[in-house]
């Protein structure tokens, strides 16, 4: 079965043959050089690379494609110089600008919708009533409702008050 080498290992490999890799590096290649068929098979491949790259003729520019080349150079030298003048000079330039102008209508963006946030949530908070109001304003009689559920019929309330039981459970509690 065919090793296949990761990208760090086939860098590795191209670095030790241009001769760029530390000793300490190039011990690690010979030791796996000299283990590993994968890693010879892919030096030997490379190599042979090399060496047929070597017989292409060499292609030699023309005189118009260098002085095109030498001309957007010198362009692009000069943009360079008059972008970072005109910035000492205090002044953004046209990219800052425009990344200033973003910046800025993506914070009103922010700041328009956390204000739409914060009224919603108000007119929400004030004009959708609570479930628990009507329970609170029948808190008294929630919290006497095992009583009032022993009462088995309002005569018999009535007879009770007529009896005086009220009148006398009423003056044992200020007392």
């Amino acid at each position: 079965m065919k090793k296949e080498l990761n990208n760090q290992e086939l860098e590795k490999l191209v670095a030790y043959l241009d001769g760029e890799v530390t000793e300490q590096e190039a011990i690690e290649v010979e030791q796996s050089l000299s283990t590993d068929e994968a890693t010879r098979t892919h030096v030997d491949g490379l190599e042979r690379t090399w060496e047929l790259l070597d017989k292409l003729p060499i292609a030699k520019a023309s005189q118009e494609f260098t002085d095109k080349t030498l001309s957007t150079i010198k362009t692009v030298q000069l943009e360079a110089l008059a972008e970072a003048e005109q910035n000492r000079s205090g002044f953004l330039s046209s990219k800052s600008k425009q990344q200033l102008r973003r910046a800025a209508i993506a914070a009103a963006w922010t700041a328009g919708l956390a204000c739409s946030v914060m009224v919603g949530y108000l007119i929400t908070n004030q004009w959708v009533p609570d479930e628990a109001d009507p329970l609170l304003e029948e808190f008294s009689f929630i919290e006497n409702l095992d009583t009032y559920s022993e009462v088995q019929s309002l005569e018999f309330l009535e007879e009770l008050k007529k009896s005086g039981t009220f009148d006398e459970i009423a003056q044992q509690q200020k007392r």
